[in-house]
């Protein structure tokens, strides 16, 4: 195989951008604009794969961004994109000049995670972010691209010295959890806070969330040999409390990821028994609930917060595909269906 990474010659973006639309999903590709500065994979005087980037200089720190890298799908599998990511990588380093390289990767993306991860990123909150490249140039990265509204995605970073990138490292885990119980608690603040029946909403709340990060659990014990953590990605914080603002529940995207990370067959069954396990619990939890409603104020809302990630579930493309039925999806499509039909009887029956 002949092929060639080198800098894209300015008369080869709009080939780049087309090549790139091909290996994203149909919401992505509205995003992806013709590249300014990239590097290119040529096979047989062929573009097949690219990685586009920016370089941008805020408050004395020149920060690169990696805003996609991608291989034609019908030649993925075979080493390019990994060769195209440590180039890109690499050339932001040496010919750029970076003091950090910043971007920001989708939770199931998982050939991306790894890339990054052995070019020597760590997963990082807004907080850790604002502390290493200072808040004028997080800010810009915040506000320059679609962060805040893109649901299960988190902000990777390396700086020069792998030692000064592991202090800014987001830790998975216990207090994970607490996170994602708590930003929930928060996006319900204006109904438990002005309804007559508070405290009946925060039962319900504290059945559904913390049940649905039990439940996730158990799925994870199909696979001994992993170790689990739970995580909650920053992604989509900002639409979600517009969201709340204007009364509107919006749910983020918290789930139990592995430790490591493979591109297997093996890897993509063991995260979709887990995302099954707490679809199951839901589909439970939902029926019960539905068949006492009358008994208990807290099963109306059980029912109805139950109801409302049943059917993100059953939507497998960004941006709700990180609610878990992508996972179920790209595992096995016929599990998902039978799962996708209940869930959206419950959607008919419960808001319609």
């Amino acid at each position: 195989m002949n092929l060639t990474i080198r800098m894209m010659r300015p008369d080869e973006a709009q080939a780049a951008q087309k090549q790139a639309r091909k290996a994203f999903g149909w919401l992505e590709v509205l995003f992806i604009p013709k590249p300014k500065q990239a590097l290119v994979a040529v096979l047989d005087e062929r573009i097949v794969g690219g990685f586009f980037y920016n370089v941008k200089t805020s408050s004395g720190v020149t920060l690169g961004d990696p805003t996609f890298f991608f291989v034609d799908p019908a030649l993925q599998g075979q080493g390019i994109g990994k060769q195209l990511c440590d180039a890109g990588i690499r050339h932001m380093w040496e010919q750029e000049g970076c003091d950090a390289v910043a971007t920001f990767v989708r939770d199931d993306n998982v050939p991306s995670w790894g890339a990054l991860v052995r070019n020597g990123f760590v997963r990082t909150s807004l907080p850790k972010m604002a502390r290493a490249l200072g808040f004028g140039s997080t800010a810009k990265l915040f506000f320059t691209t679609v962060y805040g509204i893109a649901l299960g995605y988190d902000y990777y970073i390396a700086l020069p010295e792998k030692a000064a990138t592991r202090r800014y490292e987001k830790k998975s885990g216990a207090g994970q959890v607490g996170v994602y119980l708590l930003l929930h608690m928060l996006l319900l603040a204006p109904a438990l806070i002005f309804s007559e029946a508070g405290l009946s909403l925060a039962a319900a709340f504290g059945i559904v969330f913390a049940g649905n990060v039990l439940a996730g659990y158990l799925g994870t014990l199909f696979s001994q040999k992993r170790k689990w953590r739970f995580r909650q990605p920053g992604g989509g914080i900002f639409i979600c409390f517009i969201n709340a603002a204007f009364g509107i529940f919006f749910p983020m995207c918290g789930n139990w990821y592995p430790a490591r990370y493979e591109n297997t067959p093996r890897f993509r069954r063991d995260l979709a028994l887990n995302s099954i396990c707490s679809w199951l619990f839901l589909l439970a939890i939902y029926f019960a609930g539905f068949w006492l409603l009358g008994a208990y104020r807290v099963l109306t809302y059980a029912v109805q917060l139950s109801g409302i990630l049943l059917i993100l579930r059953c939507i497998p493309v960004p941006p709700f595909g990180p609610y878990g039925g992508w996972r179920v999806f790209r595992w096995n499509k016929a599990i998902f269906v039978l799962l996708a039909i209940p869930s959206i009887v419950v959607f008919i029956f419960t808001f319609l």
